[in-house]
């Protein structure tokens, strides 16, 4: 899995990129950056570095959760969710829209995608 995340990057395989990826893959909608350096065996600066690093190489993507705290996750793992502004509930979108829409002479690298509205239940 790792290899095919790197592969189109250009982007060289190391221990800590392998271990910042992975702590993320566990934390899920957790892997704040907090969270993230708790969770490995390096300084923070380092964090910060391979971060930004594999956020430009569209291996990582930074995601917002529930609680409007900014999160990262893996490209592979890309979502889009609505949530409703009364009660914080959040549905996942099973399709990704904008992956369908097709653009001449442009190539999408990444997106961010943010619905608000008020679900069945605040009506």
């Amino acid at each position: 899995m790792i290899d095919s995340l790197f592969k189109d990057s250009n982007l060289k395989i190391t221990k800590q990129r392998v271990e910042i990826i992975n702590v993320i893959n566990k934390l899920k909608d957790k892997a704040t950056i907090s969270n993230i350096i708790k969770n490995v065996e390096m300084n923070k600066s380092t964090v910060y570095r391979i971060i930004d690093k594999l956020c430009l190489n569209n291996i990582i993507i930074k995601d917002i959760n529930a609680n409007n705290e900014d999160y990262y996750i893996l490209k592979s793992n890309h979502k889009h969710y609505i949530k409703c502004i009364k009660c914080n509930k959040i549905k996942d979108l099973k399709n990704c829209p904008i992956e369908d829409i097709d653009i001449k002479d442009f190539k999408v690298i990444k997106h961010t995608l943010k619905i608000d509205g008020i679900c069945e239940d605040c009506l």
